[in-house]
C-alpha cells in the first residue's frame, strides 16, 4: 500500500497577549456610557486619552481611569513576565459597556401615588493588544504625493544626464486654404 504524505500542519502563530480591565457597577446608565465608549473604540491608546481628556460627557472620567488601567496591566504584565512591550502601540481592540443592575426607588407623584425611580449601572471592559500604528489616510496620501513628485524629479534627472539625440521635428502640414471644401 503507498504512503499517503499528509500536509504539514502550519505553524501556530504565537498569539498576543491582551490586557484587560473592567468597571464594574459605576453609577452611570449603560446607554449615557455608550457614547463615550464609541468616541474611542478601535483607537490607538494614546489618541483615544487625547480625545477623552478633551470629552465634556460625564462617562469621560470613568473610561480615561479605565484606559489607564488596561495600560498599567500591560505595562506590569511585560515587566513580570520580561516581554519587550512599546506602550505607544498598544490599541483598544475591545471596547463593551453592559448594563448592570438597577437600583429601584419610590418617590411620591401626583395624588399621592408613588413613581419608581430607576437609579442604573452599567460594566465597562477595555482590551488592549499591541499592534503597529495604522497609517491615517491624511498622512498616507501625503506619503504618496511625495514619492511621485520624487519619481518625477528622477526620471527628469535621468531624462537630461543622459546623452540627447538629436529630435526629429515632426513635418508641418501645409496650411489649409480659408475656401470652401468640395
Amino acid at each position: 500500500m503507498a504512503d499517503t504524505a499528509t500536509a504539514p500542519a502550519p505553524p501556530k502563530t504565537a498569539e498576543k497577549p491582551r490586557f484587560s480591565a473592567r468597571l464594574r457597577y459605576a453609577r452611570i446608565s449603560a446607554r449615557k456610557m455608550r457614547y463615550v465608549v464609541d468616541l474611542i473604540r478601535g483607537k490607538d491608546y494614546n489618541s483615544a486619552l487625547a480625545i477623552l481628556r478633551v470629552c465634556s460627557r460625564r462617562g469621560a472620567p470613568f473610561c480615561m481611569k479605565l484606559l489607564e488601567s488596561a495600560a498599567a496591566n500591560a505595562i506590569d504584565f511585560a515587566g513580570n513576565r520580561k516581554i519587550d512591550l512599546d506602550a505607544n502601540n498598544l490599541h483598544l481592540v475591545e471596547a463593551r459597556v453592559d448594563g448592570g443592575p438597577i437600583i429601584k426607588r419610590w418617590r411620591p407623584s401626583s395624588t399621592r401615588r408613588p413613581t419608581m425611580i430607576k437609579k442604573r449601572m452599567c460594566h465597562v471592559t477595555f482590551i488592549l493588544e499591541e499592534r503597529e500604528l495604522k497609517e491615517s489616510k491624511k498622512d498616507r496620501s501625503k506619503r504618496k504625493r511625495q514619492d511621485r513628485q520624487k519619481a518625477k524629479k528622477a526620471s527628469a534627472a535621468k531624462g537630461s544626464t543622459a546623452a540627447k539625440a538629436p529630435e526629429a521635428k515632426p513635418a508641418t502640414p501645409p496650411p489649409e486654404s480659408g475656401g470652401k471644401k468640395e
